[in-house]
């Protein structure tokens, strides 16, 4: 058994290259494939080798959320355990093998942001009609900072202008001291802006100006109304790159419904899950065929060359996640981390 603490993980992540992250997507891309292959009615119940329990919540006497996440694509099988206390979020990813050894112990706050921001990533490196050189990042967690860090990553030529907008301001100076200090040197070309609703009189009029300039933008946010309207993309009109990650429960919604129409049909990780859980697709009242699951798109062409041709408007794109997107990165994660020589291995399991 391999075992990759939180530091360990963060090394991986942080070393990867343009080309291993590539590897990367393509391994989520197959996973979403398979994913939109056996949920389809007519694929045979007996040939199902992806299995996604419902995840199982109880609150502890601490009043802390536990949180256990069964997966397994019959290769390999895990259980992700969150718990969520007051100081903060905790968690482990277990991945065994089909004969039920524990292969891999790994800590799961980085590998969650990682491998959301990763499902962006494969829908973005796919729309090649869509510039991005200005980047609009709304949030200041982790999976903020992993969608700034991967278009860097992939668009080092490309990028010229990476924004955060936070409505906290202690939050967002944090990132700034912690993250945005060691991308200036990573990316000296890059200029980097922060912007925090919080004591800034004019914020509205800044949010406007930084959403003219944006060709992406990632938002981040768990937020009950939302972080701008399309009112505001129409004062600059352009066609958008536009990611929702952080809405996760039927009152949340980080844009509106014009916004969310914007491109016609909307890219989706998984139809269901989306139907359900998305506050901004339940307001729309969108159905099954008014998505795109990105399973269904990738599995058209392959997972390697396929590109997204859209003529006009914007690429909306929510994601709410699925364990199996834990459990293929996490997998990744253990093998690189070994070569790379971190963490300890335990003989005996």
């Amino acid at each position: 058994m391999h075992v990759l603490s939180e530091p360990d993980v963060s090394k991986v992540f942080r070393g990867l290259t343009k080309e291993q992250c590539h590897t990367f997507i393509e391994a989520l891309g197959g996973a979403l494939i398979s994913i939109s292959r056996e949920s389809k009615p007519s694929f045979p119940e007996s040939d199902k080798q992806i299995h996604q329990p419902l995840r199982t919540v109880f609150t502890t006497s601490k009043n802390n959320s536990c949180i256990f996440m069964p997966i397994s694509d019959t290769v390999s099988t895990g259980i992700k355990v969150v718990t969520v206390a007051a100081g903060g979020i905790q968690g482990v990813i277990n991945v065994f093998n089909p004969e039920g050894r524990l292969q891999g112990l790994l800590a799961a706050a980085e590998i969650t942001a990682f491998r959301t921001a990763l499902a962006t990533m494969t829908l973005l490196v796919r729309v090649t009609t869509i510039r991005k050189d200005h980047i609009l990042v709304l949030g200041s967690g982790r999976q903020a900072e992993w969608h700034a860090r991967l278009a860097l990553l992939l668009y080092p030529d490309q990028v010229r202008r990476v924004s955060f907008v936070n409505r906290g301001a202690k939050r967002l100076a944090e990132i700034e001291r912690d993250v945005i200090a060691e991308l200036r040197g990573i990316y000296p070309n890059v200029v980097f802006e922060t912007l925090a609703k919080e004591g800034t009189d004019d914020y509205r009029q800044r949010l406007g100006e930084e959403l003219a300039l944006a060709d992406v933008i990632f938002s981040c946010t768990p937020s009950l109304e939302p972080n701008f309207t399309f009112a505001d993309l129409q004062r600059a009109p352009k066609q958008r790159f536009i990611s929702l990650i952080g809405s996760y429960k039927p009152p949340m919604h980080e844009i509106d419904t014009e916004t969310l129409l914007s491109g016609g049909k909307v890219y989706v990780d998984s139809k269901s899950a989306c139907l359900e859980e998305a506050g901004e697709l339940i307001t729309a009242g969108l159905g099954e065929k008014d998505l795109i699951e990105m399973g269904d798109l990738l599995g058209d062409g392959g997972v390697v060359n396929q590109t997204v041709d859209v003529p006009e408007g914007n690429v909306v794109y929510k994601c709410v996640g699925m364990g199996l997107m834990d459990l293929i990165i996490g997998k990744k994660v253990l093998d690189v981390g070994a070569e790379m020589g971190l963490g300890i291995h335990v003989d005996g399991f």
